[in-house]
């Protein structure tokens, strides 16, 4: 074989190989999530992007998001240096959108290891729930509507983020 050859041959495995690692990085690098649902009872002719916004600015308060650095331990968790850090960190981790159907709440939170990303949204959860409860009694956020879940009862740890009294 001719010199130019080789060198295309070289320039061609070297070219797949940094891709290959680029795709292999990317994709270990990649975040996983944990999801929660919920539904909202929202008044007809109620707009649910302002519902959404007050439900994210709940969501990513210092008293929700401070209490599930505390109780979780991911200011060491995360080898960070300060509280402000890693709030920074969890908000932007965490995304509160309209899912597709009707009222209804989708709250993501994005992390590398699955298991960490449900656990952090488990706890948020369980710190949210009577926070937003508090919020329903001062009429600041909307009650929210029972869910359906096909297959809950097979299910005893399922457990929905309990209706406003």
């Amino acid at each position: 074989m001719s010199r130019p050859v080789v060198v295309v041959i070289t320039f061609i495995l070297l070219l797949g190989l940094v891709g290959g690692g680029i795709l292999g990085w990317m994709f270990m690098s990649r975040d996983r999530v944990g999801v929660l649902n919920y539904q909202v009872q929202v008044e007809e002719g109620a707009n649910m992007r302002e519902v959404l916004a007050k439900e994210e600015e709940f969501l990513q308060s210092d008293q929700v998001l401070k209490q599930v650095i505390e109780n979780l331990s991911l200011i060491k968790g995360w080898s960070m240096d300060s509280e402000e850090e890693a709030l920074s960190h969890m908000r932007t981790k965490l995304i509160v959108k309209e899912d597709r159907m009707g009222a209804r709440v989708r709250v993501i939170y994005r992390d590398r290891k699955q298991e960490r990303a449900l656990e952090i949204l488990q706890e948020i959860k369980k710190v949210f729930t009577p926070i937003r409860s508090e919020a329903v009694r001062r009429n600041e956020l909307p009650p929210l509507m029972p869910m359906d879940v096909e297959g809950a009862e097979d299910d005893s740890n399922w457990a929905p983020l309990p209706a406003s009294p």
